[in-house]
């Protein structure tokens, strides 16, 4: 009898073989095809990311050649000798070609110069080495002529310089233009009498090869037309089309894919050979995995390390009573380990196993009687007491536990600080579900750890009321972006010696909200905590560049959210809001705080300078709430420090701060960094922080934020 049921089964094995073995064959197939096919993505991914990086490049050694030639510009026009020369009433046109026009001959810094006056037209010049024979400026293109009309005030009237690019009769140029002036204050020439220094450096192999390798750009070219191959279009000052600079393709990813072309081959002949022996294995163990089978649904609802139930064992427990319809109340504790992350990030992993292993073990001798604890995962604990003393029980356990986890832990030599944070919550099952029970004791874990951490906090209806209107304004804040309900407003910061206005910061406001305004402390918390801030900081940055961008005048300032800046494409997106503005990047200047710099030092750094390729600004926001500290202000090279107006604040009554804010603004021009105090609110602190060597200062003693039609009135009263 027990042969005939042992061959009656025989069929029905060899059918789940068959279902294994055809499942393993495509299992293989798939394996097969995803290696390859993953590779074939990798591999373009890489490619595309690269030729992104060094489009980059390219633009980032187009930028670095106009601001040599501005330097160029600044070295030549601000001199004294060559004032008394420039604008004697007979040019010694000897003097100027040695100066200037033999230029080519002795360092070929530049190609041409040029003398004009007051009206721009052409006094004197020279090029290649030659005089210039023509008297007129059409030879220098429009571009030129572009800077000239855009500029013509600001360059009789300010120390400014400007530079572009051009299309000259001789090709593409960097050119340059400022007003020949003394080194010192006070200009020798009454009346309206000006002369302008222009030079150019004409584009050509030399120049491109040179970029190339400072910028580690294979083959950099010029062409009239887009190439085969990668290519970014150059333009002039004026907007016109120049031409197409383009390179060779290092094709990083079709490299790598070679490379590894062997070793995947062997990974799927392993993978294969692997899935043979799973077919095998799985087919002789089949009869042993269903006598199994209970033994796995009990391990299944056992955490491995700590040996507890899990959460799926506590919930079922849960459960169960309720459809039982067992009476009397249920509490859970929730127990969220403060301070686990940082035992991870110091010691490693395999001690913060080895601490969750022994609290584990204390907590469970701390079980009140038909109690339940479980390990809900990471660091994170709950235990479940039923019976009519079950709120009593749930609150001695919690105290309990509040004071193991305060005292020092032993682990081996080692002694481990950490604490907890608590919530209880209790409740009839017949009135609410595991699952509610279970989100109200998070939600009073969750206060117990914003409020402090180390606490126990038990469950009410007010904290649920918090937690309901932060839901209500997360949604409020997803239909008002959708509404257009939020408005950028700006805050001047001015110049703090001659209390000029040389930029804003922008701020989000949400006045328009049908609910009633909320201050931005209340919504962008909230924006953070659910991801709705990289549409909300895209709004802002998008905003305000549109705003700015006529007021060219005008620096602007953006704060970015931690959130925003742990994105992986968020300097594509800020280079995608620049190109869609308009706005250029050495306006830009974006602020980040510490906090998030210091969790993150690796991409916070690959960030910076991505951006700095830009060629925005990068400042660093709050200096002086932290760990500040030089050794980072040094690896992350911040182009600007803003003291924070918690310290900034205490200069005119707190010697300690303005001792602390002295020794920045020390620290910060030794590392070539310029200095913004924030929160100026008294004309004494803005004497003070001055007197201390501020760069620029910012705060309601200037102004308060505003919208962009109150900050264009306030231009134009202090221009008249």
């Amino acid at each position: 009898m027990a042969n005939w049921l042992h061959w009656r089964n025989i069929p029905t094995a060899k059918t789940l073989f068959v279902m294994i073995f055809m499942a393993g064959i495509g299992l293989i197939i798939s394996v097969v095809a995803l290696l390859y096919l993953s590779l074939h993505l990798i591999s373009t991914k890489t490619n595309e990311i690269d030729d992104r990086r060094t489009a980059l490049s390219v633009q980032g050694a187009v930028q670095t050649s106009v601001n040599r030639m501005w330097s160029l510009v600044l070295d030549n026009a601000v001199w004294d000798e060559a004032v008394k020369e420039a604008y004697r009433p007979t040019l010694d046109t000897a003097w100027l070609y040695k100066t200037w026009g033999s230029g080519l001959k002795i360092n070929n810094l530049y190609d041409g110069t040029f003398i004009l006056d007051e009206h721009f037209h052409l006094l004197w010049g020279a090029f290649r080495g030659k005089p210039f024979t023509e008297d007129n400026l059409r030879f220098l293109g429009r571009g030129m002529q572009f800077l000239i009309d855009q500029h013509a005030q600001p360059l009789a009237t300010e120390k400014n310089i400007y530079a572009g690019i051009t299309r000259t009769r001789e090709g593409v140029a960097f050119v340059g233009i400022g007003l020949i002036r003394p080194m010192t204050e006070g200009f020798p020439v009454q009346g309206s009498a000006r002369r302008y220094l222009v030079i150019t450096r004409h584009l050509n192999p030399e120049i491109l090869s040179g970029l190339g390798k400072t910028f580690q750009i294979d083959d950099l070219a010029y062409t009239a037309e887009p190439s085969a191959g990668p290519s970014v279009p150059l333009k002039s000052s004026a907007g016109e089309l120049l031409g197409y600079l383009s390179w060779q393709a290092r094709q990083p990813g079709v490299q790598a894919a070679q490379a590894a072309s062997t070793d995947i081959t062997q990974i799927v002949m392993l993978a294969a050979a692997l899935i043979l022996l799973f077919i095998l294995l799985s087919s002789v163990g089949l009869y042993k995995l269903a006598k199994g089978e209970q033994q796995a649904r009990r391990i299944a609802r056992i955490d491995w390390l700590s040996h507890l139930p899990n959460r799926r064992a506590l919930i079922e427990k849960l459960e169960q009573s309720r459809l039982s319809g067992e009476p009397g109340t249920k509490s859970v504790v929730f127990i969220d380990l403060d301070g686990f992350k940082d035992v991870n990030d110091i010691y490693g992993h395999h001690v913060g196993d080895q601490l969750i292993v022994t609290i584990a073990q204390t907590l469970r001798d701390k079980i009140p009687p038909e109690g339940m604890l479980a390990r809900m995962g990471g660091d994170e604990f709950a235990m479940m007491v039923g019976g009519e003393r079950a709120e009593e029980h749930a609150a001695a356990f919690a105290g309990s536990v509040l004071d193991y986890l305060n005292t020092p832990i032993s682990l081996g030599e080692r002694t481990i600080h950490i604490g907890a944070s608590i919530g209880i919550a209790s409740g009839l099952l017949v009135e609410s579900t595991s699952s509610e029970l279970f989100r109200r004791a998070d939600i009073a874990m969750y206060h117990s750890k914003s409020t402090g951490k180390g606490r126990i906090t038990h469950y009410d209806s007010e904290l649920n009321s918090v937690r309901e209107r932060e839901i209500v304004i997360e949604n409020d804040i997803r239909l008002g972006l959708e509404r257009e309900e939020f408005d950028v407003w700006y805050q001047p910061i001015v110049d703090a010696r001659s209390q000029k206005m040389i930029g804003v910061e922008a701020l989000a406001r949400w006045h328009r909200r049908p609910a009633g305004a909320l201050k931005p402390d209340e919504f962008i918390r909230i924006a953070e905590t659910s991801g709705l801030i990289y549409r909300l900081g895209q709004f802002v940055l998008r905003r305000a560049c549109f705003d700015l961008q006529p007021l060219s005048d005008l620096k602007l300032s953006v704060n970015i959210s931690p959130a925003q800046f742990r994105d992986p494409d968020f300097e594509n997106k800020v280079a995608g809001v620049l190109q869609e503005t308009g706005f250029p990047a050495g306006r830009l200047q974006l602020e980040v705080t510490e906090t998030y710099v210091l969790e993150n030092p690796e991409r916070a750094r690959a960030a910076i300078a991505n951006l700095k390729l830009l060629g925005t600004a990068v400042a660093l926001d709050d200096f002086g709430t932290g760990y500040s500290s030089i050794g980072y202000l040094r690896r992350f090279n911040f182009d600007t420090i803003k003291i924070d107006k918690s310290l900034a604040g205490l200069v005119d009554d707190d010697d300690q701060a303005s001792a602390l804010v002295s020794g920045t603004i020390r620290i910060a021009s030794a590392l070539g960094m310029a200095v913004i105090a924030e929160g100026v609110e008294t004309e004494k602190q803005m004497k003070l922080l001055r007197l201390a060597g501020c760069d620029q200062l910012q705060g309601f003693y200037f102004s308060q934020p505003m919208p962009i039609e109150s900050l264009l009135q306030l231009r134009q009263q202090r221009h008249c």
